[in-house]
């Protein structure tokens, strides 16, 4: 087991090490923009937004290309980024038709569209030239809504729009953000009943776990 940890950690070292290089030398590579879109499908009975082709269907999250991992075409794995705009697409999705449904406007034709810049030399411990901590997470985050309407409802459109704001979970919580506690419970050996956590062994600060170059 030990001898798979260390061949692990020595696989990442090798990814990550010339992508660290590169931001190093030129940060202005580490921003990458994360995209998520679906459709309103008119002709749906239920009020739902459907996913890009074969997105809802991706379940095993991992690192992204640009943090030295394989990518979805290579492993199937999504990245957790694509996960969190994948998740308001769907949200504001269905916000927008239960709203749209409830003021009496037909959708035609409709597209829900995240984007998001995200600078990866702050996942993966990089400074920048001077020396500071790069943000941890999206710097900027785009919601755009595409809608086709009947002339008649165009004039409602942008209350549509401004309702769902008001009323979508996942946008909310985005945009104020919201406490999050994080809370380490036991593991149970298997058979046992017995707490599995290693008690007193050498863990290494965060800041020395993140060099792995």
């Amino acid at each position: 087991m030990a001898d798979a940890v260390i061949a692990a950690a020595n696989t990442l070292r090798a990814k990550q090490k010339p992508l660290k290089d590169k931001y190093r030398s030129d940060p202005s590579s580490a921003l990458v923009t994360l995209s998520s879109s679906g459709d309103l499908d008119p002709t749906s009975t239920s009020l739902t937004c459907s996913l890009s082709a074969g997105q809802a269907a991706r379940k095993v999250a991992g690192l992204h290309k640009a943090a030295g991992g394989e990518g979805f075409d290579a492993t199937g794995e999504l990245c957790s980024g694509d996960m969190l705009l994948e998740s308001l697409v769907a949200c504001f999705g269905v916000t927008v038709r239960a709203v749209a449904t409830s003021l009496g406007i037909p959708i035609n034709r409709g597209a829900v569209t995240v984007e998001g810049d995200l600078d990866f030399r702050g996942t993966m411990g990089i400074k920048d030239p001077d020396g500071n901590a790069v943000p941890v997470g999206f710097k900027d985050i785009r919601l755009i809504v595409q809608l086709d309407v009947d002339d008649e409802h165009k004039s409602k459109v942008d209350k549509l729009i401004e309702i769902s704001e008001r009323y979508c979970v996942v946008l909310h919580t985005i945009r104020n953000g919201v406490n999050v506690a994080t809370r380490l419970e036991a593991a149970l050996d298997a058979g046992t009943g017995n707490d599995s956590r290693t008690r007193g062994a050498d863990i290494p600060a965060s800041e020395e776990v993140l060099k792995l170059n």
